[in-house]
């Protein structure tokens, strides 16, 4: 049974797709057969994740590839007055010959997919094993996380942070220090073109 990984983000461009490709990298380095997934993709074909992940990775076309696609660049919910939110459910279910399955939402953790369906929402909808939240470290995401740690514990989402100090401006903002004190120590990875730390036994079999 594959493990499922939910790759969301505190907004929009805070390098979600990146994160994937090194992190898909990194499994397989590790010895793991990875997969990659987008559940919604749109401004397809100009924007197309699957295919960075693809050529980043080296993965084939049946490990990373999209399953809805829009040709508009906006957000799913202007696309969708009703998100097919089943046809990915049952795609998902047959995918059962990876180790870790990389999920890739659009936007960020509160984006909405439709007028009912909230990014975070997937986390639950598509019972994921780990919930990797990427966060830019620039001025403004101690807030932004703060904001998310909230939320998800009011939801019951279990999850982490994966810092992404290509953003970095200055290490006298604390960020990480600060995040981690608010939260209990939930930067679990950090990362600008390479990952740089992951926690120790995290993204394990």
């Amino acid at each position: 049974m594959s493990k499922k990984i939910m790759i969301l983000g505190t907004n929009t461009e805070v390098g979600k797709t990146f994160f994937s490709a090194i992190l898909c990298k990194y499994l397989k380095r590790k010895g793991y057969n990875v997969k990659y997934v987008k559940p919604v993709q749109t401004g397809y074909p100009k924007d197309d994740d699957a295919k960075f992940i693809k050529e980043f990775a080296h993965l084939k076309d049946n490990e990373a590839f999209s399953i809805i696609r829009g040709e508009k660049p906006v957000a799913s919910a202007a696309l969708f007055e009703r998100f097919p939110i089943e046809r990915v459910v049952e795609h998902l279910k047959r995918i059962d010959d990876c180790d870790f399955l990389l999920i890739e939402t659009a936007g960020g953790v509160c984006s909405p997919i439709d007028k009912k369906i909230l990014n975070y929402h997937l986390c639950k909808i598509l019972k994921v094993d780990f919930n990797i939240v990427v966060l830019p470290d620039k001025l403004g995401c101690i807030n932004d996380a703060l904001l998310v740690d909230y939320l998800f514990r009011n939801e019951g989402i279990e999850y982490c942070f994966a810092m992404n100090r290509y953003f970095s401006q200055t290490d006298e903002q604390k960020n990480t220090e600060l995040i981690n004190h608010f939260t209990g120590e939930r930067i679990y990875i950090i990362f600008d073109n390479d990952l740089k730390l992951i926690k120790e036994g995290y993204l394990t079999l």
